[in-house]
């Protein structure tokens, strides 16, 4: 677990791709107007935000009383407390915006890097340490994980981490945290409801089991409810949140016959273009189906890029990759174990490898050098067209920047430190329980040795 938290935590905040969307905007200035002014209101930093959003951000809103208040979830805020904090105690100003954003991007960074430590733990439930690890290791650096939860603030990292935790407090029985931890997922990200619905059979069918969960989701639902009054007016109200989840319950199908498959095979926007070692968690699917946590979680990824594919923004916009499936990519990796205990020392590693590899440079792609702005600004993103086009996509506009090889050196050599700082957090926390561990048997020995005595 510490080699997975410190080699995450410094290969996602080392990326190059530093570019930070807007939609993080609201959400690292709130975290910053707790921690100076404890509120939430936004009305001191809101020209900090027009300056560079223009005179009506998206991403912030007026609520009750003409207060400023982020239009996005503020639960990833709370995330960044710390973080803010220590920018805050370091003398960072209010107008320094590039660098709240880099707050933004290290707590981002954080919580992916624990969502990887805690699915550690998950698949040491599931399978041998060392397939483990290599999924662990898939997930970390061969998905979205990567290039687009440990990037920025975005709501996808909390969601990441909440919902491992979620696996990991179901598969062990510890259903009041599993409530919990399902509860933050939906704060996080409310459409992230349905993956919880999706999960609800592993609860199991005691109602004493059910009254534990839901003793953990209260506090959850009660701090949620109350937020939205203070900050929306309405306990039901979450920003332009609810707008996009009554879309999504809207079922279209237009949208669905184009956001399916674009979001899963598209040359732009495909999740088995961008991580195509997530083929093999169809078969996990496949294979594990006769076993309730593979098949709930097969369910629940399904469902999921449906309802994420029913709206004409599919693609996520302006983003690397299919940003929208970076929800379900814990229950993708939980489905690699099957897959993978199949094809183990068996010449199917080979294919594994090579798509494990090919998932790794294109995430190397897009945290080295992602620099294709123009390549957004010039095409219609609406347009189901622009994300087809096997020769005139993001991956593409990267493969063709200037400067690109530098850039891949560098990240690669960021990566190589990573991982080598993973392993001395390793070795040096298994010294310290080693000592630890001896120090306790000497006491424990000497103490034998008095009571004889």
């Amino acid at each position: 677990m510490p080699f997975f938290l410190v080699a995450c935590t410094f290969s996602y905040y080392g990326q190059l791709h530093r570019k930070q969307s807007a939609d993080t905007w609201g959400t690292i200035y709130t975290s910053v107007a707790l921690v100076e002014q404890r509120t939430i209101w936004l009305d001191d930093y809101f020209p900090l935000i027009q300056e560079r959003a223009g005179e009506r951000p998206y991403m912030v809103q007026e609520g009750p009383g003409g207060h400023v208040v982020t239009s996005t979830p503020t639960a990833s805020s709370l995330l960044a407390l710390p973080v803010v904090a220590g920018f805050s105690a370091a003398g960072v100003e209010a107008e320094d915006f590039n660098a709240w954003l880099e707050a933004g991007m290290l707590a981002g960074s954080i919580t992916a890097a624990l969502s990887v430590a805690v699915l550690f733990l998950v698949l040491l439930q599931l399978t041998t340490r060392g397939r483990a690890a290599l999924i662990a290791a898939t997930y970390a650096w061969g998905t979205l994980s990567w290039g687009t939860n440990g990037q920025a603030l975005w709501q996808h990292a909390g969601v990441a981490l909440a919902l491992s935790i979620t696996l990991w407090a179901l598969i062990n029985r510890r259903l009041a945290l599993a409530g919990f931890a399902a509860g933050a997922m939906v704060a996080f990200r409310l459409p992230t409801a349905i993956l919880v619905l999706c999960l609800l059979p592993l609860v199991g069918k005691r109602l004493v089991d059910w009254r534990r969960f839901a003793l953990g989701v209260l506090p959850y639902a009660v701090a949620l409810a109350a937020y939205n009054f203070v900050a929306f007016g309405s306990p039901l109200e979450q920003g332009y949140g609810s707008g996009h989840l009554t879309n999504w319950i809207s079922i279209n199908a237009g949208n669905l016959a184009e956001g399916v498959p674009g979001l899963l095979v598209s040359p732009g926007r495909g999740l088995f273009v961008y991580s195509p070692i997530l083929l093999f968690a169809l078969f996990g699917a496949v294979r594990g189906w006769g076993t309730p946590l593979y098949r709930w979680c097969a369910v629940a990824a399904a469902v999921y890029v449906v309802f994420a594919a029913n709206s004409i923004n599919w693609h996520g916009g302006e983003s690397f990759g299919p940003r929208r499936l970076a929800d379900i990519l814990p229950l993708l990796a939980v489905l690699l174990v099957p897959a993978l205990d199949a094809v183990w020392r068996t010449r199917w590693m080979w294919l594994y490898g090579a798509l494990l590899g090919w998932s790794v440079f294109v995430q190397l792609l897009g945290t080295a050098s992602w620099e294709v702005a123009a390549w957004y600004d010039e095409r219609d993103l609406t347009a189901d067209g622009t994300w087809w086009d096997p020769v005139d996509n993001e991956l593409v506009a990267i493969l063709q920047s200037a400067g690109l090889v530098p850039r891949l050196l560098a990240m690669l050599g960021i990566l190589a430190a990573g991982l080598a700082l993973g392993a001395l957090a390793t070795v040096t926390t298994r010294s310290l329980n080693r000592a630890i561990g001896d120090a306790r048997r000497s006491r424990l020995d000497a103490h034998a040795d008095e009571v004889r005595s």
